[in-house]
């Protein structure tokens, strides 16, 4: 299990993705992992991004940097994330089904796409179970990267001395 409170900065939330990753090595296979690390790499910087309150918006009129709560748990199914904020509403639009754009050529062989617009396509692609809902002021959302192999189990305990077999 994983949990961490920190401001929606940059370089925190890489260092929150960095230890996140040394605290689940081993606990799923390396491509889990970094599709976990990927998806949340794109929700965490979002809301640095997006999340920002502007001062019309805050109770105090000051504008700041939301407080994100990060709460990450291995499971006999996958890896299930629980992120939540007190930044700007999630635009319900982020959820919908999306598809890579097409572009078509330009004769030249290369594929020029738009920039920007595939964080919320990665997300989608790389979880399940995908949900969201803002309630008051704080934004939850929640998502699970399925995994393949089972869960190491702890072997059965003994019973206890003097116990009927």
């Amino acid at each position: 299990m994983f949990h961490r409170i920190f401001r929606a900065d940059p370089e925190t939330v890489r260092a929150a993705l960095v230890f996140l990753r040394q605290r689940f090595d081993g606990s799923a296979e390396d491509e889990v992992i970094a599709k976990l690390e990927l998806a949340l790499a794109e929700v965490l910087n979002n809301i640095c991004e997006h999340g920002t309150m502007t001062e019309a918006m805050r109770l105090d009129g000051q504008p700041h940097a939301p407080l994100i709560h990060l709460c990450v748990a291995r499971h006999v199914g996958g890896i299930a994330c629980a992120v939540t904020d007190d930044g700007r509403p999630l635009p319900l639009s982020c959820l919908d089904p999306r598809d890579l754009p097409f572009v078509p050529g330009d004769g030249t062989g290369i594929l020029r796409l738009p920039e920007g617009g595939f964080g919320w396509f990665l997300i989608q692609e790389l979880t399940a179970s995908l949900s969201y809902f803002r309630e008051g002021r704080r934004n939850f959302l929640a998502f699970i990267v399925p995994v393949t192999e089972p869960l190491m189990q702890c072997p059965p305990a003994a019973p206890p001395a003097g116990a009927a077999s």
